[in-house]
């Protein structure tokens, strides 16, 4: 099933806050794990990374 949203411009700026939020909190993720050096404590497994 594909839905398509309609949102109004309020919604539509709440939406938008909320996606730039998640991609800040995944590219934060993405850099730590790329950052990670053996010696280290483990890196972060998929299930941890995306959690």
């Amino acid at each position: 099933m594909r839905f398509r949203l309609q949102p109004t411009p309020a919604q539509e700026a709440a939406l938008l806050e909320h996606f730039a939020h998640a991609r800040y909190v995944c590219n934060l993720a993405c850099e730590r794990h790329l950052h990670w050096r053996p010696g280290r404590k483990c890196a972060p497994g998929y299930a941890e990374h995306r959690r």
